[in-house]
């Protein structure tokens, strides 16, 4: 595991492969590329801030920014994640290529993409509690 948190103190811009399924459709495991930067406090809505979280490192995306804490998420996850604090993060998506397509996150596109999935979270979450419980129904119907 690359120690991102010393690259950034020193060179100020990290970029690498992803890992993990997470951020999916936007970013794809091992194909796509992301240039992260040391975040600029306070983070907005909307952006994808890598911090420490268990040993390891996760880029989710803010779906709710208080005064005291994020509210994050991955745009292919229903768990919301709400004791994310300034301190654990330790840097910012800023851009990506996707395949050989570079993405900035200041574009207007990608901008309207990330209020999109922000605006999505509540109705994945909502998807999924009715899944469930429609599966656990139908359990008890059929008598198992």
């Amino acid at each position: 595991m690359q120690n991102i948190e010393s690259i950034l103190e020193e060179k100020k811009i990290f970029i690498g492969k992803t890992a993990g399924d997470s951020m999916e459709p936007m970013l794809r495991e091992g194909r796509d590329t992301v240039i992260i930067v040391p975040p600029v406090f306070p983070l907005k809505t909307g952006d994808v801030p890598v911090y420490r979280r268990d040993g390891h490192y996760t880029m989710h995306r803010i779906i709710k920014a208080t005064p005291k804490r994020y509210y994050i998420a991955g745009d292919n996850r229903k768990g919301l994640e709400t004791d994310v604090k300034e301190r654990d993060i330790v840097g910012v998506l800023a851009a990506f290529y996707r395949d050989k397509t570079y993405v900035s996150c200041d574009s207007p596109e990608y901008l309207a993409y990330a209020k999109k999935m922000c605006r999505r979270f509540p109705v994945r979450l909502w998807k999924d509690i009715m899944r469930r419980f429609c599966g656990k129904f139908i359990k008890v119907c059929k008598g198992r």
